[in-house]
């Protein structure tokens, strides 16, 4: 595999492997292993290393894009989520719903730079790796 197509799936894989959706993480890395024709294992070793960064930046995410929007901001503690949806379980959802979706627009605007960061940082990784690995079968 080339080092651009290993930094590709690097950057993919960090990238979605964040998106502040629990749950869906890996049946997306199967559909952009198949769009951009990378490795699908290590697209998905990569989404699996990163995935305690999911946890971590799920409410992150969702703190940020509330605030930004200018939405009340949903409660985060267990007891008081549980307590509203209990009182109205589809109302709710709904405004759990919308401040993912947010979550989701900070990850959109926060996932380029991010990308392209990883991309360049890691192809030029792995094109060192490379050379490194071309001399020693040289010398053999």
């Amino acid at each position: 595999m080339s080092p651009e197509k290993m930094a590709l799936t690097c950057a993919l894989g960090v990238v979605v492997g964040i998106l502040p959706i629990w749950g869906i993480t890996t049946f997306l890395c199967l559909l952009v292993a198949a769009i951009f024709r990378v490795n699908v294992v290590m697209l998905q070793l990569v989404h699996y290393f990163v995935y305690p960064l999911q946890l971590l930046l799920i409410i992150p995410f969702i703190k940020v894009g509330t605030f930004l929007f200018g939405v009340n901001p949903m409660p985060y503690a267990l007891n008081e989520l549980i307590s509203k949806f209990k009182i109205d379980f589809w109302g709710e959802l709904k405004q759990v719903g919308f401040a993912i979706a947010l979550g989701v627009g900070v990850w959109a605007v926060v996932s380029i730079p991010l990308g392209l960061g990883i991309y360049f940082i890691s192809h030029h990784f792995f094109v060192k790796w490379r050379k490194a690995n071309q001399r020693e079968l040289k010398s053999q």
